[in-house]
């Protein structure tokens, strides 16, 4: 007889779905182990935005110019926002993928921008 109707029982019975919960470990552990790098990230990040002077940065060309991907910087840039460094200014440029991004400015080149 074929083993198509096998009848033992699953050694192990895996859920289907985790709702999110192998991702937000992931998630969580990729954050614990990035923190180290986040001050050196941090002052690299704020010398290059302060260095593009009143233009400013999208976080995608910040991460462009550290030679990182995005999603290194995307903390970082909150942060510095958050700390008042840096504000969004309101405008916003195109990504390489086509979509707009919004334009960050150090605090020395604020005058006159509307996101102080």
């Amino acid at each position: 007889m074929s083993d198509y109707y096998h009848t033992d029982p699953v050694p192990e019975s895996l859920p289907l779905f985790d709702h999110g919960q192998h991702a937000k470990a992931t998630k969580a552990e990729a954050y614990k182990n990035a923190l180290p790098l986040m001050p050196g990230r941090m002052a690299a990040f704020l010398k290059v935005l302060h260095d593009a002077g009143r233009p400013g940065l999208t976080r995608e060309e910040g991460g462009d110019a550290l030679g990182v991907p995005q999603n290194c910087i995307n903390s970082v840039a909150l942060k510095i926002l958050r700390e008042g460094l840096a504000v969004e200014t309101g405008e916003r440029r195109k990504t390489k993928m086509g979509a707009t991004a919004a334009v960050m400015v150090h605090v020395d080149h604020l005058d006159g921008v509307a996101g102080e």
